[in-house]
């Protein structure tokens, strides 16, 4: 099949959880003989073709100096590239990321009749804290996209699909769930021999329902006792500075730091040399990073939070927490610092979940499936 993917940014430029999903999906697409076109915004300083893993990536539209940080013109230019682009090319199924990528594809599609598959990763239903730019246009922007009548709807936990059928009303026989995955062979192959004792990691962006700061608090509290206590923030976003300012204010220098930047194998070294990974946010589509620490045999703590509920079945490979509950996150927290036989068996137990569920050459197989069906169908 000749495939067109639709997104904002891609790998290595832009690192979410979207965005290597899209890497890992597609590069195995190519593995096994399809044609994949990922369309992006253009970046300042890049090229405007990349061959990634051999995915043709194409940077049209707007020049994007700062990423994730666009303008309403940046959109409208990205719009209106999109949309010549799939006019003027041929493709067998085109599948869209939300949320902007999702209308021009749409709108494009529809003329070319090309069949077209939306990606929704989690739905803004009680807050908007997941918008960093223009949160009331986003939220109405939101409902209308999200009743776009696609040939399918593609989503990667079963609250997120849940919402859009109670919330949004999508045709629930149009939707498909498709978890995200783990490269287990990547992460077997990253080894050490090192494990820094009451060291508590956090992977992700700095954004507000993230949630870092609580964390912080609760670092701030079971300091005393845990002399050799560390948390390490990974990722970078626009918290990092009110984060700073927290943890200076309560004299944690001594125990918390930031990095950013890191590669693969860097990432999965510092998880496999930590010996709890965190993830107190309120807003998450699936929550991979959880999957990819119990991959790494690392018991997990999050709020019970959209697709986190898919990834943690709590007290088997992790806590869920009631969101905001620092108290119990406090708690789950001592208990697993406290018992290196429970962190190993609920380790071990991350790793089976894994192998079971999130494998990503399992959920290609079933991704294509989809689009075969898709395809057949129109």
């Amino acid at each position: 099949m000749k495939i067109c993917m639709v997104l904002e940014f891609f790998i290595p430029h832009y690192n979410g959880g979207g965005e290597h999903r899209f890497y890992e999906i597609t590069k195995r697409l190519v593995e096994r003989g399809h044609e994949v076109d990922l369309l992006t915004m253009k970046i300042a300083g890049n090229t405007e073709l990349e061959n990634i893993d051999g995915i043709q990536v194409h940077h049209i539209g707007p020049k994007i100096k700062k990423i994730p940080y666009r303008t309403k013109t940046d959109f409208i230019k990205y719009f209106f590239s999109v949309c010549k682009w799939i006019l003027t090319h041929d493709y067998d199924i085109i599948d869209a990321q939300a949320y902007s990528p999702l209308l021009s594809s749409y709108l494009a599609s529809k003329l070319k009749k090309t069949p077209i598959i939306g990606t929704i990763y989690d739905t803004s239903t009680n807050n908007n804290d997941q918008w960093l730019q223009s949160p009331t246009i986003a939220n109405r922007m939101e409902k209308i996209l999200l009743n776009l009548h696609f040939n399918k709807v593609i989503t990667i936990s079963q609250s997120t699909m849940n919402s859009l059928i109670n919330d949004f009303e999508v045709n629930d026989k149009k939707m498909e769930l498709l978890y995200c995955g783990v490269d287990i062979q990547k992460y077997d192959n990253v080894t050490t021999d090192t494990l820094h004792k009451n060291q508590i990691i956090f992977v992700g962006r700095l954004a507000p329902h993230k949630h870092v700061d609580h964390y912080i608090q609760v670092i701030n509290e079971i300091k005393p006792l845990f002399p050799n206590l560390k948390f390490l923030i990974v990722g970078k976003g626009s918290e990092k500075e009110r984060l700073v300012s927290m943890i200076n204010e309560l004299n944690l220098n001594d125990c918390i730091t930031f990095k950013q930047d890191l590669s693969d194998e860097e990432l999965i070294t510092e998880i496999k040399q930590s010996e709890i990974l965190v993830l107190p946010s309120t807003r998450e589509g699936f929550g991979m990073v959880l999957a990819e620490a119990n991959c790494c045999n690392k018991p997990v703590i999050t709020y019970a939070s959209g697709g986190t509920v898919d990834v943690v079945k709590d007290g088997y490979n992790g806590y869920l927490i009631e969101a905001g509950n620092l108290q119990e996150l406090k708690e789950k927290t001592i208990t697993l610092l406290e018992n290196e036989t429970l962190r190993e068996q609920i380790g071990n137990n991350g790793r089976k979940r894994v192998e079971e569920l999130f494998d990503w050459e399992t959920i290609t197989d079933d991704y294509i499936k989809i689009l075969e069906n898709t395809v057949n169908e129109k």
